[in-house]
């Protein structure tokens, strides 16, 4: 039987957009997929809430790629709210994830 994490990350549709955002204490991200629609989000364990932005996209896009299955492209840019970054999912390598009964 697949674990519901992995069921639930293969039931996910195609990346398109993730938001990296500063708290008081720690980075948080959502990812955003269409095909089916769906949002996957969470926390950051590195870097620390008072981290470098550059380390953060780093790492929000290594959960990206963890969520959506593959690797992926990211165009970054700054929002107009402060400590907050939105990146476009512009390239999808490899296929997507086949989807996984649960029995």
């Amino acid at each position: 039987m697949a674990s519901k994490r992995k069921y639930w990350r293969d039931s996910l549709g195609t990346p398109t957009a993730i938001v990296l955002f500063r708290t008081i204490d720690q980075w948080r991200f959502a990812l955003y997929f269409t095909e089916p629609q769906g949002v996957a989000d969470g926390y950051l364990t590195h870097p620390e809430a008072d981290g470098e932005p550059a380390e953060a996209q780093a790492a929000a896009y290594l959960k990206a790629e963890e969520f959506a299955g593959r690797p992926l492209t990211v165009s970054w840019r700054p929002s107009e709210k402060p400590d907050r970054w939105e990146g476009t999912i512009t390239a999808h390598t490899g296929e997507r994830p086949a989807t996984h009964a649960v029995g």
